[in-house]
């Protein structure tokens, strides 16, 4: 699946959960809040007539005047006719009915219930002793639209309570109020839910094809070919993004070509060098003079050492190309290694008059590379050693050290001594070419280990840390 896509299905079910989880809520509490704004008016309505019926009140008791049982039976016939935000009421749907102290109706704007005893329902008992009263009761009880709810309060004569008036309104008053509220929602949630996926879809199009055009490039430049960057309106990630991508190309095709110029120089240039060197071999052996010997000595002596940095600039060269190891990995013998550089090295090491001491240990790594590593090693604590010492090799764990008795490290040094390049000179020696240590810095990268060099206070130990 692509990203956009994946973003989009993601956007919609973020977005349909909340959705859900909202309009759930609101259609939970649509009908509650209808009824509690409802109820709260009722509660002013029978405050309001409870003071009325009060006003008549006669030695502590209801009196139910001709007047007032006129005006509510007038009341309860009125046609309104009010539109109230669009929809039509023609009639009065409150059911009011007054009784006394004991709970017996004294007054029923119905005319069906005076006689009877309402002290049993909570809106007349629950206002007889002093509190709010309020009940739901249904008409038909299997029928939940038949419901319709009471408030009570209570009618006092001089602080005394005297009786309750009770006001009903049916469930069916209410409902046009609350199906409209619920249309509404549906209408609106689902037009804002629309132009929510819409401007998600928008919105995954436009960082899908954003991403798209970074991925060309991407591809193109990992193709070799020289696509003109991506231009991006605005400053974002992606943005960012395709501007790192074209600096990293632009940097790889300058390493590129600088490996692939160095490379074939080093190529063009081994023939010639090997030819050089020859020819100074046969005129070594034709010339007489001691003083013809000392050029041909020095032909040969440089066109050696010139051979020898080209293949170490192509070794190198062919590490850095690497971006990783091969997969195999063996325990390799550290003596071994060793008793094969010594025989290679054989008369610089008479000339010094140096010892190699080695352990027996093994590391666990890729044995072309390592012996590269600690050939280049080994050579390094060669050339700085002093004579009649103790080349000292020892591999233990993950960890190979190679320690030599000679001239310290000087400290500006200590950081950049394994940079390509640089080297420091030693006693009665030519200056190296700064390769050796670089390579064997850039061994330990690639199987994700350090090196590092410090003083001993005789001498320089390098030690080199791979992973287990």
């Amino acid at each position: 699946m692509k990203l956009g896509q994946r973003l989009l299905v993601f956007y919609f079910l973020i977005l349909g959960l909340v959705g859900w989880f909202v309009l759930d809520l609101v259609f939970g509490q649509a009908k509650p809040l209808v009824r509690q704004s409802a109820e709260e008016t009722l509660v002013d309505a029978a405050n309001l007539l409870a003071e009325i019926v009060a006003s008549d009140a006669h030695n502590g008791q209801i009196v139910i005047t001709p007047a007032l049982r006129d005006a509510l039976n007038r009341y309860a016939g009125r046609t309104p006719d009010a539109d109230i935000w669009g929809l039509k009421k023609t009639r009065i749907h409150t059911h009011v009915y007054i009784t006394g102290p004991t709970g017996t109706v004294l007054f029923d704007s119905r005319g069906r219930d005076e006689g009877k005893d309402f002290s049993r329902w909570n809106d007349v008992h629950l206002t007889l002793q002093g509190r709010y009263g309020a009940r739901t009761t249904r008409t038909d009880p299997q029928d939940p639209a038949t419901s319709v709810m009471y408030v009570a309060a209570p009618i006092r004569d001089n602080g005394s309570l005297i009786g309750v008036i009770s006001l009903g309104k049916p469930g069916r008053a209410i409902a046009p109020f609350v199906e409209r509220a619920e249309r509404y929602l549906m209408v609106y949630g689902g037009l804002a839910l629309m132009i929510c996926l819409l401007l998600g879809g928008l919105l995954a199009w436009w960082l899908s094809r954003r991403v798209n055009r970074l991925r060309r490039y991407a591809e193109a430049v990992a193709n070799d070919e020289r696509p003109a960057p991506p231009r991006f309106r605005g400053h974002d990630e992606i943005k960012d993004l395709a501007e790192a991508v074209t600096a990293m190309r632009r940097r790889l095709e300058s390493r590129a070509q600088l490996e692939d110029n160095v490379t074939l120089l080093t190529h063009e240039m081994k023939s010639p060098l090997a030819a050089i060197r020859g020819a100074g071999e046969i005129l070594a052996d034709e010339v007489q003079e001691p003083a013809l010997h000392r050029f041909t000595d020095n032909v040969i002596h440089e066109s050696q050492r010139l051979s020898d940095l080209l293949d170490r600039l192509l070794a190198m060269a062919r590490l850095e190309k690497l971006e990783s190891l091969p997969a195999r990995k063996s325990a390799v013998s550290i003596a071994v290694l060793v008793q094969e550089w010594q025989r290679s090295r054989y008369s610089l090491l008479a000339e010094k008059n140096l010892e190699v001491s080695v352990n027996d240990g093994t590391l666990q790594a890729e044995a072309e590379t390592l012996k590269l590593a600690l050939f280049n090693l080994l050579d390094n604590a060669l050339r700085f050693a002093q004579p009649g010492t103790v080349i000292t090799v020892n591999a233990e764990g993950a960890t190979l050290t190679v320690d030599n008795t000679g001239p310290v490290i000087p400290d500006y040094a200590l950081e950049r001594v394994t940079e390509r390049f640089y080297s420091l000179p030693a006693p009665g020696q030519e200056k190296s070419s700064g390769l050796g240590l670089a390579m064997v810095n850039e061994i330990a990268s690639l199987h994700g280990g350090t090196l590092t060099l410090d003083n001993t206070g005789n001498g320089v130990r390098a030690t080199l840390v791979l992973p287990e």
